[in-house]
């Protein structure tokens, strides 16, 4: 097992001032418990027959005779799985390079690493339908192989590596993960479903368990606030209006694709919380109780990857994803309080990073019998209520610094996380991560790792460990406190057969009203 130094600096407190300088406090160990070489992508399409399905044996021959191949391509967050009929738990990683691998890593029950296993294949991408050659190293409608070949030191295809022109994949895999909520759980992290974010697809899909369909969640999102409107044409009352009504402004923007949704969170009342990055804005969304939404067939799940939206239903029925939060910049995580009143939110900027704390208002009316519950909803314009817990500037970081200006694949990455006492762990700097406390947003602690590749996560396992990814690395620490644990007694309960349309209707205003 590889294994590398990093420091824990502390702020003691004594009885003349309130903290005392950074001390570093040695013999404290960072784990790299899995590692692969960097996979670096071929964009010459000419010289590199790899990254097709063309030559993949010869190809292999070549490589086998050189460095090791990599399997992991950009590694961005982590979710841990209790499985009751093994009586343990393993963590899942999500691959966001080419096209997307989820990998589960676990300890057995003795001393002896079970290690890595490959637990989905091509995890964000599939269809290539809404693959977009503008924004992306791939063409049109073309989803990247998952053949890692650039990162070898000689001759992998017709050129050498130094000859080849390579730079880091294109990220159309799995951004994010999460288990979905099962109500009365014994632990919010058992659960058969898991909840994935497809950048490749656009789309946030839970894979069902019993039948390995992909039912969509989330493909339409309203736009952010003060996004341009759209301008209709008036049709059928030319004739009528065509004085002052030839065209007219509709006051609601028609929804659209969601492009990078990440950082998925459940509430405890089953309503599911992402992120979306568009043109410099980080837009935070709430998808109302997504554990209720019903799945779809393996055969229907084949032709969801074409679908324009999560049903079939018409968009103007589609009300039940709205905006909590949005900021200029990019969200780089999304956190419950330990208490589940309040959302941190860390949004990156050129200059600095911050972390915003949203309320989160609970109806503690009682259920009326239609199948409504306690339930997590902010007040109308909750969005303006958000207040700065903390922030800091790159300039902090001197040499350990990050220029984002212009690579938005150096933001991405699950970088936030509350333990069970409410402390924050936050990736302020490329290789460190600070502890903040849950009172005034003080730090209280920092470790780093040094001359590491960039954290790009963090996150608790059930197990006393505390992970952290790079791109091409998962290490971890041992830990004192765990993480926060979300109960699942108050998920909102299944609505009633028996319930009309007009019942729903009536349920669903009520868990709206301010």
């Amino acid at each position: 097992m590889i294994r590398s130094i990093f420091y824990i600096a502390k702020h003691q407190k004594d009885s003349t001032r309130s903290s005392s300088s950074l001390e570093l406090a040695h013999n404290h160990q960072l784990e790299v418990v899995l590692s692969s070489p960097p996979d670096l992508y071929c964009t010459d399409e000419t010289t590199d027959k790899c990254n097709t399905n063309d030559n993949q044996e010869e190809c292999k021959k070549q490589i086998s005779n050189e460095q090791p191949i990599p399997f992991l391509s950009h590694l961005i967050s982590t979710t841990w799985v209790h499985d009751e009929e093994l009586g343990r738990g393993f963590l899942l990683l999500a691959d966001g390079g080419r096209s997307g691998r989820i990998w589960r890593w676990e300890v057995g029950g003795g001393p002896i690493t079970i290690g890595r296993s490959l637990h989905m294949e091509r995890s964000g991408c599939r269809s290539g339908l809404w693959v977009d050659g503008d924004d992306t190293k791939m063409r049109n409608g073309t989803c990247p192989q998952n053949i890692f070949s650039g990162s070898v030191s000689s001759s992998s295809c017709s050129k050498t590596a130094s000859e080849q022109k390579t730079s880091s994949p294109p990220l159309l895999g799995s951004a994010s993960l999460a288990v979905e909520l099962t109500r009365d759980a014994e632990r919010s992290s058992i659960g058969k479903n898991i909840i994935v974010a497809e950048w490749g697809e656009k789309r946030i899909v839970r894979v069902e368990g019993e039948t390995g369909a992909r039912t969509p969640l989330v493909v339409l999102v309203p736009p952010p606030a003060l996004h341009e409107k759209i301008e209709m044409e008036s049709q059928g009352q030319e004739e009528e209006e065509e004085a002052s009504h030839e065209s007219e402004e509709v006051s609601v923007p028609e929804w659209v694709r969601v492009q990078r949704p990440n950082h998925l969170t459940y509430t405890p009342f089953g309503d599911l919380l992402f992120s979306d990055n568009r043109d410099n804005v980080g837009i935070v969304y709430r998808l109302k109780e997504a554990v209720h939404v019903q799945p779809i067939s393996a055969e229907q799940s084949r032709d969801a990857h074409g679908w324009e939206r999560s049903t079939m239903e018409d968009q103007a029925d589609q009300n039940n994803v709205d905006i909590l939060f949005q900021a200029d910049g990019v969200i780089e995580g999304l956190a419950l309080a330990s208490d589940y009143s309040m959302l941190y939110i860390l949004v990156a900027s050129p200059v600095g990073k911050t972390v915003y704390r949203l309320p989160l208002d609970s109806d503690d009316e009682e259920d009326d019998g239609s199948g409504d519950a306690t339930s997590n909803e902010p007040n109308e314009g909750e969005e303006e209520s958000a207040s700065v817990f903390y922030s800091m500037s790159f300039e902090d970081c001197e040499e350990d610094h990050i220029d984002y200006n212009g690579n938005a694949s150096l933001s991405v990455g699950s970088k936030l996380s509350v333990d069970a006492q409410g402390t924050l762990y936050m990736i302020t700097c490329p290789s460190t991560v600070t502890l903040l406390s849950r009172e005034q947003g003080r730090e209280i602690g920092t470790f780093t790792s040094q001359g590491s590749e960039s954290f790009t996560s963090i996150g608790f396992g059930e197990d006393g460990y505390l992970y952290l990814t790079s791109p091409n690395e998962l290490r971890r620490v041992k830990t004192r406190i765990g993480g926060m644990a979300v109960p699942t007694n108050l998920v909102v309960p299944q609505p009633s057969k028996l319930a009309t349309t007009g019942g729903d209707e009536q349920r669903r205003q009520k868990r709206d009203k301010n």
